[in-house]
């Protein structure tokens, strides 16, 4: 009889081990994203041993000596009851279980404390994201918490121009690779409220505040990967950061720039300040970073982003799907 392939912990800090796990990322992700573009060798394994307040867990798959698959466990400090999975298994290994076994696996080499796994997964349509929630997920004992729309700008032929905030108080500025320093606290007070004041379906995101720290952190990545933040704010006459967004831009044209987030805090709303700042970073992206197209995406139910998506010319262009499963009631 055939022995199962063998699964095991995998070393982060092994060159060889992380070039295979890249490879097999880049051809599990290209096989389900048509057209997806990865980030550079150097630059995805710069994030899987970057110290910025994640830890990762990964465990493969092998037959003889070759990586088939492989799965991911990571938690963030502040969130240390959440840990978030990622499974991939080269296309001509699927169907067969590999997949399954890789899930449980991860789940197993995650922190002990964590009460919940979460997981996203990209597809072309929603049909398809149906029939992997039935055929792979389900089985996990995962279920679908949201769903998200991913929308794409091309900004060759979109047609941009500067939003003027409905607030007479308001400056809205944009900085490449950072805010100013005296700003970064604030921002990061905003960056932890994306998620939790965005609607997330089952999710149930709390506050998490991105301390000036992790912020500087999170910048020096992405410069050691070649990427470059531009991100737009708008402040009020008496230096309070009112709304925020961050473009990331990557190293080649080729991949698309994403949206990190927008927010406006929830005082200064209904003066067009996410509209105004998601505008001035678009255009400082055409200008100065590169970038011929940006994706981004928002919750199905977030009708408020998705009509400025849409009216500055976003286009749908794939489906995601966000994951959940509970051990236990998540502690808040």
């Amino acid at each position: 009889m055939t022995q199962p392939p063998d699964v095991r912990a995998l070393d982060l800090e092994d060159p060889a081990t992380l070039s295979a796990v890249y490879a097999v990322e880049c051809s599990a992700t290209a096989h389900a994203r048509p057209g997806w573009v990865p980030l550079d060798e150097a630059a995805r394994a710069a994030a899987w041993q970057a110290d910025n307040g994640w830890s990762h867990h990964l465990v493969g798959t092998f037959e003889g000596d070759d990586l088939i698959g492989f799965a991911s466990s990571s938690t963030a400090d502040d969130t240390p009851d959440t840990s978030w999975l990622d499974v991939c298994v080269l296309p001509t290994h699927q169907r067969r279980g590999i997949g399954t076994r890789l899930a449980r696996a991860a789940e197993q080499a995650g922190p002990a404390g964590a009460e919940r796994y979460v997981a996203s997964a990209y597809l072309p349509t929603a049909t398809e994201i149906d029939a992997l929630v039935e055929r792979f997920a389900g089985p996990l004992g995962y279920a679908r918490a949201t769903t998200e729309t991913v929308v794409e700008l091309d900004l060759a032929t979109a047609e941009l121009a500067p939003a003027e905030p409905g607030a007479a108080d308001v400056t809205v500025s944009t900085h490449l690779d950072g805010v100013p320093a005296d700003l970064r606290a604030q921002v990061g007070v905003i960056k932890g409220l994306v998620d939790a004041e965005a609607p997330h379906g089952e999710l149930g995101w709390e506050p998490t505040p991105v301390s000036v720290e992790d912020y500087e952190r999170e910048l020096a990545l992405w410069h050691q990967q070649g990427r470059t933040p531009v991100e737009s704010i708008a402040v009020t006459a008496d230096g309070v950061v009112a709304a925020w967004t961050c473009v990331v831009v990557g190293p080649t044209p080729q991949r698309p720039a994403h949206v990190e987030g927008t927010l406006v805090l929830t005082a200064h709303r209904g003066a067009g300040l996410g509209r105004a700042v998601k505008v001035a970073s678009l255009l400082a992206v055409r200008e100065h970073a590169g970038a011929v197209r940006v994706r981004t995406s928002s919750d199905d139910a977030n009708v408020w982003m998705r009509a400025i998506n849409a009216d500055l010319g976003f286009s749908p262009v794939e489906s995601e799907v966000l994951l959940q499963k509970v051990r236990r009631p998540v502690a808040r």
